[in-house]
């Protein structure tokens, strides 16, 4: 009896050990992590990969500030609160569930807006035809548009409805388009970093106007990633910075709330749209890997002064592997 206990009280002792050792190789990790994150630095695919699952990897040091705290290791549970304070600080304003939505300035336009990343991989766009006819926007603009799925797309005469457009497809992840309601003036093509970009000034009633992006990187991984992507999104952040006044930026960036080159966006007055709404955990990426949820929240609207936000919605998005962001905005 005597030796079954004491071999019970080693096997605890090495569990404990163990316990312990994992705890502080997390923390290790996490450390590593949060000081590429708090420098900016980004030199790996692998590192830019765990920044963007910020909310989720950090839940971790909630753990091991538990064995922190309940095994008496100071120094270990000091550690780890650290890190979740981290956390905090970098996802509270973006999860904050309060809703930002404001009404329309009288005399403003309202505008309804679709955006998806549509998935070079989709040839067929019945299923996202269906989305906007039945949510009726009146700017559409889409992502990854291959010469099939406009093909498609074109089938389902839904996108008859928008006198005015550039659509410009392409094989591979560069094709990209604009279909609007309203009239579309200098609407063309630029690049960031060689990716093509679209923009257009929509012409409002009364006489006003709003400045339309539609933007798109490549993926932060692959050969030669990251540095890539990072230059195609300095490239965004310089362009937008000179665009002119009330804007909007659409599209998939392929970045999160919590990377710097998208915080760099926001520095220039931009809001995100989802946050404002206090949809920011409602996550638009990866949609069709189930049973895996969306974890990564990488499609945005963002909005200058003078643009109004009155809804957030995401769309079904069947056939792509992102879900659509659908908004009602207003301009003065």
């Amino acid at each position: 009896m005597r030796e079954a206990v004491l071999r019970v009280v080693r096997v605890l002792r090495v569990l404990r050990v163990a316990i312990l050792s994992l705890s502080w190789m997390v923390v290790l990790a996490l450390t590593i992590v949060t000081g590429f994150h708090l420098t900016r630095r980004e030199p790996w695919t692998l590192i830019v990969g765990l920044i963007a699952v910020t909310p989720w990897i950090y839940m971790l040091a909630w753990v091991t500030a538990a064995v922190g705290l309940f095994g008496h290791r100071r120094v270990l549970a000091v550690a780890s609160l650290v890190l979740v304070g981290l956390q905090l600080w970098w996802v509270v304003p973006d999860f904050d569930p309060i809703s930002h939505l404001s009404r329309p300035v009288p005399g403003s336009t309202s505008i309804r807006l679709f955006d998806a990343n549509v998935s070079q991989s989709n040839r067929n766009l019945s299923g996202i035809a269906h989305e906007i006819l039945q949510d009726k926007p009146q700017v559409v603009t889409m992502e990854e548009l291959t010469p099939a799925a406009l093909r498609s797309l074109q089938l389902t005469h839904v996108m008859g409805r928008f006198r005015y457009n550039l659509v410009l497809p392409v094989k591979g992840s560069y094709g990209m388009a604009m279909w609007s309601s309203y009239p579309l003036a200098d609407a063309t093509e630029w690049y960031a970093y060689g990716h093509p970009e679209l923009r257009a000034w929509l012409e409002l009633p009364h006489g006003r106007r709003l400045r339309l992006d539609v933007v798109h990187t490549d993926a932060p991984y692959g050969v030669g990633e990251p540095m890539p992507w990072a230059n195609e999104m300095q490239a965004v952040r310089d362009e937008l910075a000179r665009e002119p006044r009330p804007l909007v930026a659409v599209g998939d960036l392929n970045a999160t709330w919590y990377d710097w080159h998208f915080q760099a966006l926001l520095s220039l007055g931009l809001r995100d749209a989802a946050v404002v709404a206090g949809r920011g955990w409602q996550m638009t990426w990866p949609r069709d890997q189930q049973p895996v949820v969306p974890y990564l929240r990488i499609d945005h609207v963002l909005l200058s002064k003078g643009v109004s936000l009155q809804s957030y919605d995401l769309g079904v998005g069947r056939g792509s592997d992102h879900h659509p962001v659908l908004v009602n905005i207003s301009c003065l």
